[in-house]
């Protein structure tokens, strides 16, 4: 899934996609690179698969528990984000 994700209260979001999520956290590769301990905004959409209705975008808020530069033939860094509070917004 992709995702969107700033720093607290800027104004520039980044892009990134998901690669595993659960209700306390999630693992993304992004654009930018972010430094364990920054508090994110982040954005993205629910399929209908895994919210049972019609799609849902989740705003939430969280924190950097790990990040890592990209290795050997990976283009972005990884980051593991906290979920520390977040609220569905309805089209």
């Amino acid at each position: 899934m992709r995702l969107r994700y700033r720093l607290n209260g800027d104004n520039k979001w980044w892009k990134g996609t998901i690669e595993n999520i659960s209700r306390s956290g999630v693992l993304f590769r992004g654009e930018g690179f972010v430094q364990p301990n920054t508090h994110l905004e982040m954005s993205f959409v629910l399929p209908d698969e895994i919210f049972g209705v019609r799609p849902a975008e989740v705003f939430c808020t969280g924190r950097v528990v790990r990040s890592e530069r990209p290795k050997d033939g990976e283009v972005l860094p990884a980051l593991a984000s906290t979920i520390s509070h977040f609220r569905f917004i309805r089209p």
